[in-house]
């Protein structure tokens, strides 16, 4: 029992997830920033627990004087480069609260971070309780891209390829949920010698139905919404999307793997 003038600390263990896998052992969460929000949801302080911590899955204890019971959020994997999130002070509440991916103009200055998210509400005990799981989930999605039939179509090797992806939005709020305006990505293409373009895998933050463009040399020669047996592109938070266009037939297959499958292509003629 702890004397009554000393208040038993909240404590936490984090766990990181995928598609609703324990992936806490892989070594995937490299450091993760707590958001400590006190029983009125203001904000109390932040805490950075690192990679080791985590794997030792060792609870993080949290002190909060006064407050019956704290809410915590958990942002990890964010980059200076990529992302930008709220700077937090005594005067801010916890839907102040926002990471939102650096973008020009409405395109992202470069592709999302792995990301990882997590909120739990902790209520304190009168002795010093089990720590409460802190449950910490992939919010990105990975996706790769090939274009087959291109010199079918143009009998060059010449020409600047990339594409464009859009109707994604640009920023998470503090319960993880997308938000902001769109943005949309451009992500070179690398033609080999087969006359296929290639991405490799990449990120981007996830929704329902993205719309993916072609573009040689600045002009667009296929659209996902324009191909014969248009279909759904989705791009789920810690799953893999994988999307085969052929250019000179029009049209697009799409494939939902498991986060990082590698795609081997087998391309006939």
């Amino acid at each position: 029992q702890v004397p009554l003038n000393i208040e038993a600390p909240f404590s936490v263990i984090l766990k990181a997830y995928s598609e609703n896998q324990d992936i806490t052992s892989r070594g995937d969460v490299k450091s993760t920033t707590l958001y400590v929000f006190d029983e009125n949801n203001d904000f109390y302080k932040q805490i950075t627990v690192d990679r080791d911590y985590l794997l030792q899955v060792k609870p993080v204890e949290i002190s909060c004087p006064g407050s019956k019971k704290i809410t915590v959020v958990a942002w990890a994997g964010l980059s200076n480069d990529s992302e930008e999130i709220s700077n937090m002070n005594q005067a801010n509440i916890i839907s102040d609260l926002q990471v939102s991916l650096k973008n020009n103009n409405g395109v992202a200055n470069s592709l999302p971070s792995d990301l990882f998210y997590g909120q739990v509400t902790v209520y304190r005990s009168a002795t010093k309780a089990a720590a409460q799981e802190l449950k910490i989930e992939r919010k990105v999605s990975s996706m790769s891209i090939l274009t087959k039939g291109v010199f079918k179509v143009f009998d060059s090797k010449e020409g600047n390829y990339y594409y464009k992806i859009k109707r994604t939005k640009s920023s998470f709020n503090c319960n993880g949920e997308l938000t902001g305006s769109d943005i949309e990505y451009i992500i070179p293409a690398t033609l080999n010698e087969k006359g296929n373009l290639t991405t490799g895998t990449f990120s981007i933050l996830p929704t329902d139905n993205v719309t993916i463009e072609l573009y040689r040399d600045d002009v667009m020669v296929l659209s996902s919404e324009n191909v014969k047996n248009s279909e759904n592109v989705p791009a789920n938070e810690g799953e893999q999307t994988n999307i085969v266009f052929d250019l000179s037939r029009n049209n697009i297959s799409v494939d939902v793997s498991d986060w990082g499958t590698v795609i081997q292509y087998v391309t006939v003629g």
